[in-house]
């Protein structure tokens, strides 16, 4: 049964991805990067500095990943104080949900955790979330399960007591790879995301009803 739900964050508490793609393609242009749209999708759910050593390994780059990390942390943070940053229709209320029902929240995400807690404490979302974990916290990012293991240990939870939330393939495969249950959110403006491996994908969080949580099992 279940008794923990993590959540990742961009894509499916927030609906960050488009403003992190345009954000980002905005830095390539001003590094004189050439990115294919192809080659940006294999980034999606991993943290922000493994993406910059990736793009640094395969491109020139004289500025350092963890310079460039700062940079592109600062703009989406100026974009989330001018409101640039909408929640997804519905997480809220499922965490509303799943709080008063005494199921334990988290949220697991490849932002580094000073973006996740500004992000929580922006939405108001301390009240439900009892543990929070950033990509710069672990040593292996998605698509790797160390961040999903971190928090059921935070929870004192077996990873088969835990159902992960994800819109991304990176995210996905790190969930079945700790053993947890997944749903998979089809999220348009995560772009196209291999979800099959998911136990479930939904295109509309809303669908993920309590009901649905509790059959599996």
């Amino acid at each position: 049964m279940i008794n923990t739900v993590i959540f990742d964050m961009d894509g499916v508490i927030i609906d960050s991805e488009p403003i992190h793609q345009a954000l980002e393609f905005e830095m390539f242009r001003d590094l004189g990067l050439h990115i294919s749209d192809e080659e940006h999708m294999n980034y999606v759910g991993t943290s922000s500095i493994d993406m910059w050593n990736l793009i640094k390994e395969k491109h020139d780059l004289k500025k350092t990943p963890e310079e460039l990390l700062f940079y592109g942390r600062k703009r989406y943070w100026d974009a989330l104080e001018q409101n640039r940053v909408p929640l997804v229709d519905g997480s809220v209320e499922l965490m509303q949900q799943l709080y008063q029902h005494k199921y334990i929240i988290q949220v697991a995400s490849s932002a580094t955790r000073p973006t996740v807690d500004k992000v929580i404490n922006h939405f108001r979302l301390d009240k439900y979330i009892s543990h929070r974990i950033g990509g710069n916290e672990v040593k292996k990012s998605k698509p790797e399960p160390e961040i999903f293991l971190r928090s059921a240990q935070q929870s004192n939870s077996n990873p088969w007591e835990c159902l992960v939330i994800e819109d991304s393939t990176n995210g996905v495969r790190a969930a079945k790879k700790a053993g947890m249950f997944c749903v998979g959110y089809a999220n348009p403006g995560t772009g196209s995301q291999d979800l099959s491996m998911a136990d479930l994908v939904v295109s509309d969080i809303r669908n993920l009803t309590l009901e649905v949580i509790r059959s599996f099992i």
